[in-house]
């Protein structure tokens, strides 16, 4: 039927329509000839990955504690009198046998003379006593002397060892009154301030507090441990075989809250027996040296306990560490460039790097920068990297 219509056309009705014809085929074999290319595939994202660092870890525990002097004496008036003489600055530094105060002492250094010269008398009464006795011995023996004459002798001559004895117990005391009323330093140390001024009764009725001295060249530091510390610390004495007097010399280093640093060493000193029932912990206490009297009784510091030997670890930086719902994960690189979750375990932080307990080998390569770039799973190129040990962990091995 088309081909009767087509032939049926008007001549140039028919030429037309071939020309259409060929003009449509042309444009369709043009289009068919400039296909668009395909869409290019982007490259990989681009990320940095570096083999975790290995480097000694000390196990350790870090508690708070106080610090207090580790000797401290309240000096006080013993015998009554007025105070005389201030011989410190308050706040000074003291020597050993500094004379800090000085009560009045005039009565009791009449004391010591009064029993010094009842001393000297009832010395020369026993003299001519035990010279009677001896007489009235020899006379005995010869059968001139009565048994009650040798016997007054006797009495008499022991009359006079007792008296002499308690006059030289008085003497004693006397002398022992006269000497507090000059109170020295016990110790080096430094003076707190003065709570009595010169002029005043003191040590009457009751010993008066006059000052404080405190020895703080080296300081106590006391912190308690919880019990699973107590427990980390009991397994390390087990395993490695410490004695209770091999504990007290375990090194500890301690820092005031503005120090990361630890800068102050010491040992520990001191662990109790057992747990407080009450807070279930553990007391314990360190001696910290304090040369130049840096730190100061009272302040807070941290104190870092080393538990066992140092042992080799697997560190990584903080920032590479992601978290989920599952715990702690790091993002490797395997060797054909893809992506992998990793869950890890995680040990203590130092610094700006965190030890992996768990779940990282030493050969993994884990991704450090372009973390935003890293999907699971999806390839990508590799920057080698490196972790580089901070001071703070310098200083810890």
């Amino acid at each position: 039927m088309e081909v009767c219509l087509w032939n049926r056309a008007p001549g140039r009705l028919r030429a037309r329509r071939i020309a259409v014809l060929l003009l449509g085929m042309s444009a369709a074999t043009v289009i068919a000839g400039c296909d668009a290319p395909p869409p290019a595939v982007p490259p990989a994202p681009r990320v940095t990955a570096a083999l975790p660092l290995t480097a000694p870890l000390q196990d350790e525990i870090v508690v708070t504690g106080q610090t207090a002097a580790v000797a401290t004496v309240d000096l006080v008036a013993r015998v009554p009198g007025f105070l005389r003489e201030v011989g410190f600055a308050d706040g000074a530094d003291v020597p050993k046998g500094q004379v800090l105060f000085r009560i009045e002492d005039e009565a009791y250094a009449a004391q010591v003379a009064l029993a010094q010269a009842s001393l000297d008398q009832q010395e020369a009464a026993l003299k001519s006593a035990e010279a009677e006795f001896t007489r009235q011995d020899a006379l005995r023996k010869q059968y001139v002397a009565t048994q009650t004459s040798y016997d007054t002798a006797l009495a008499a001559r022991d009359t006079g060892r007792s008296a002499v004895a308690a006059a030289q117990a008085n003497l004693k005391t006397a002398q022992i009154n006269l000497s507090y009323t000059r109170i020295e330093a016990p110790f080096a140390g430094r003076m707190g301030r003065r709570l009595v001024d010169p002029g005043n009764l003191v040590g009457a009725g009751t010993p008066t507090k006059l000052a404080t001295l405190s020895r703080i060249d080296a300081l106590y530091a006391t912190v308690t441990l919880n019990e699973r510390d107590l427990r980390h610390l009991q397994t390390i004495v087990r395993d490695r075989g410490l004695t209770r007097e091999a504990l007290r010399r375990v090194p500890v280093r301690a820092g005031l809250s503005d120090e990361p640093d630890l800068p102050h060493p010491g040992r520990l000193d001191f662990v109790d027996a057992g747990l407080d029932a009450a807070t279930g912990t553990l007391q314990a206490r360190a001696i910290l040296d304090n040369p130049g009297t840096r730190l100061a009784p009272g302040l807070f510091v941290r104190l870092r306990i080393p538990l066992g030997p140092p042992a080799p670890a697997l560190w990584v930086p903080a920032s590479a560490i992601g978290r989920d719902q599952g715990g702690p994960t790091l993002l490797v690189v395997d060797e054909a460039g893809t992506v992998a979750l990793r869950r890890v375990a995680l040990g203590p932080p130092r610094g700006s790097l965190q030890v992996i307990a768990a779940g990282l080998g030493p050969s993994d390569r884990v991704v450090t920068e372009g973390l935003q770039h890293a999907l699971p799973g999806r390839a990508v190129t590799v920057s080698p990297g490196t972790i580089a040990a901070p001071a703070a962990l310098a200083r810890a091995e």
